[in-house]
């Protein structure tokens, strides 16, 4: 279970990656707010989303390679 467990980690570790790359991209062009999909970005909600994506991201590499399975 844990390898599938670690698989899926991986997986949104791309995830995260991709929403990093997003908002930082979106926070360094100058054209907040914008609506996308429906979701206003404003300044402030984008600014947490840059904070954290990153923090989840580094997270979820940890688990996937970094640690170590017990037993």
């Amino acid at each position: 279970m844990t390898n599938i467990m670690k698989e899926f980690a991986k997986f949104f570790a791309g995830v995260a990656a991709m929403q990093t790359v997003f908002h930082w991209a979106l926070g360094l062009s100058d054209v907040l707010p914008v609506t996308l999909v429906g979701i206003t970005y404003t300044p402030g909600l984008n600014t947490t989303a840059m904070v954290a994506w990153p923090i989840i991201m580094v997270l979820l590499i940890y688990y996937a390679w970094l640690r170590r399975s017990a037993g």
